[in-house]
């Protein structure tokens, strides 16, 4: 896939996306993209996308992965 620049609006329909979603996803830096004005421009289709529902997954198991090893510390820790 090539890479191209969609506009907020023509990303929000491409994903069926709502606007504030958009915005918390630029917000976190789930997406690439630059700032022309007050205009977004969001980038898609290069190598280093990832589908959102891929990102998800791995944020749930990354956060799963640190809250387990935060349990293991504390128990090593002897629970304090």
């Amino acid at each position: 896939m090539d890479e191209q620049w969609l506009s907020l609006n023509q990303y929000e329909k491409r994903y069926n996306l709502g606007h504030n979603t958009v915005l918390q996803m630029i917000a976190n830096h789930e997406v690439e993209y630059i700032r022309t004005g007050s205009r977004y421009k969001i980038k898609v289709g290069s190598k280093n996308t990832v589908p959102r529902e891929m990102f998800e997954k791995e944020q749930a198991a990354r956060i799963k992965a640190e809250t387990t090893l935060d349990l293991l510390k504390k128990v090593l820790e002897g629970g304090k």
